[in-house]
């Protein structure tokens, strides 16, 4: 009679406990997926870190989280690395607790990231049944190119373009920034005259302006395939060699924008960013260089030039594909007396049918 009394017992425990999971086991349940940063470099470590939060009285011994992992981020540590692309984890967790654990991975490429496909599941005491649902993520990391190193190609590199770029600057009076007042010479615009300092002296005086610089730079990028080399490696050096350029410039207080035939990977849309000088302003270029997708077909870089009037601005073309039709239109774009120079990264195995000249430089980019 106590064997049945105690088996009895037994069994509605088990009953109860399994009406308690499947009534309670998502209530005050959260499970969170972060990158440590938003935004990194190709080759930096960061985290992908995980909070459990159970705010119930009721403990999960057995919680099962799994994801989709994020390409090219390579997951470093013994328990984290990724199988057949799923990361997982294992939690037990008492009630009204929660616990965090940070999965270090390296940023092998750049581009935007995301967690996908978050899956978690929770089993009663006995691992009799278990419960799953599916998470949805808000969260982005961007991965930015990486900036070369300023040395041997790199810095051969900035002297042909830093004169081609000195030649073509445009050296305008600056209106804001006063130097002095000297007598006024014929000539002189009637705007700087200084009226005040004219009828003291009781002869024409004007206002001297110190001169700025009025150069702005346009980096395009030519995502036109080119032979011999797989599509990513050459252009993903000449994505690297934009951000290392922009940043190279901007800090000279040079006015960098920037355009690409490729397109955005999260819409498909075109990629354009207007010239500018400030930190802000370099971090949408990297912005905007993170996301350039290869996989989009994308316009002859062509078209782009022989759209192109702007005499103020100076494009700089960073293109492995030159064959005649794009080196064609860049000599129509000088003709058309635009301010024009040309980069054409060269990779081994590579056709090159172009020579350097005044406006035109090779430049080996290591793949």
């Amino acid at each position: 009679m106590p064997l049945i009394i105690i088996g009895a017992v037994a069994v509605l425990l088990i009953l109860l406990q399994n009406y308690a999971y499947k009534r309670l086991w998502k209530k005050g349940l959260d499970f969170s997926v972060n990158f440590s940063a938003k935004e990194a470099f190709e080759g930096d470590s960061l985290f992908l870190v995980e909070t459990l939060t159970n705010k119930k009285s009721l403990p999960l011994p057995w919680v099962y989280a799994r994801m989709q992992a994020p390409r090219h981020l390579e997951f470093t540590g013994p328990d984290t690395e990724a199988k057949d692309g799923i990361l997982s984890s294992l939690y037990s967790i008492m009630f009204y607790t929660a616990t965090r654990r940070k999965k270090a991975f390296v940023c092998k490429k750049r581009g935007v990231y995301k967690v996908h496909g978050l899956y978690i599941s929770v089993s009663n005491l006995l691992h009799t049944e278990q419960f799953s649902k599916e998470l949805s993520l808000k969260n982005e990391l961007l991965v930015f190119p990486k900036i070369l190193d300023d040395f041997g190609e790199i810095t051969l590199l900035y002297r042909h373009l830093d004169s081609a770029v000195v030649t073509n600057r445009v050296i305008n009076p600056d209106p804001f920034e006063f130097k002095g007042i000297r007598d006024y010479l014929p000539g002189d615009a009637l705007k700087f005259v200084n009226f005040r300092a004219s009828a003291i002296s009781q002869k024409l005086m004007v206002n001297i302006h110190a001169p700025t610089c009025a150069q702005r730079i346009i980096l395009v990028l030519n995502a036109d395939p080119c032979e011999n080399q797989p599509y990513t490696d050459a252009h993903e050096q000449a994505i690297r060699l934009c951000a290392t350029l922009a940043e190279h410039y901007i800090g000279m207080e040079i006015g960098v924008g920037f355009s690409t035939n490729a397109r955005d990977s999260s819409h498909g849309k075109p990629i354009s960013l207007s010239v500018g000088t400030s930190s802000g302003h370099l971090y949408k270029i990297f912005e905007c260089l993170a996301r350039v997708s290869l996989s989009f077909k994308c316009p002859p870089m062509t078209e782009y030039i022989n759209q192109l009037t702007d005499k103020e601005q100076m494009y700089v073309f960073i293109s492995s594909h030159h064959d005649e039709a794009f080196l064609n239109a860049f000599e129509e774009l000088q003709e058309r007396s635009v301010a024009t120079f040309l980069i054409v990264p060269t990779f081994k195995r590579m056709n090159i049918n172009v020579a350097e000249s005044q406006n035109i430089t090779l430049w080996d980019s290591g793949v």
